[in-house]
């Protein structure tokens, strides 16, 4: 009988220790694998791919990496007035949207990097913080 309960006791100390909560920064990181399983690479535009999303839990960033072509892929487009329209129109989108509450909730940094299709070349990138978007 007690050879009995020592194993039920086992199990259940088993059971209670591997029901460990995710924290919302494993939960992100996990959604963001799925989606890019599930939907990447996925066409924005005819100049743009989403490539991938993915979470950095330590710098508690969320990348968007972008692959840029045709007319997109110049080297002189990327100035610094570019970056500038860019950097308002995204940090637009993210107060806006609603399926980023989570994210923004919880204060991340949201990171796009847009590469070249032509060289690999990183293009441009846009980092926003809470700092910005609350």
């Amino acid at each position: 009988m007690s050879r009995i309960l020592l194993i039920l006791l086992s199990l259940l100390s088993f059971v209670l220790t591997s029901c460990k909560k995710q924290t919302i920064e494993e939960r992100i990181a996990q959604e963001a694998k799925l989606f890019t399983q599930k939907n990447c690479p996925k066409e924005i535009d005819k100049f743009t791919t989403l490539d991938s999303c993915s979470f950095d839990i330590v710098k508690r960033t969320y990348y968007y990496d972008y692959t840029v072509h045709g007319d997109l892929d110049v080297d002189s487009l990327y100035t610094q007035d570019l970056h500038d329209l860019f950097h308002t129109q995204l940090l637009a989108d993210i107060k806006n949207s609603i399926t980023l509450k989570n994210c923004k909730d919880a204060g991340l940094t949201f990171c796009y990097r847009y590469y070249s299709d032509k060289t690999g070349k990183l293009r441009m990138v846009q980092k926003l913080t809470k700092n910005e978007y609350k």
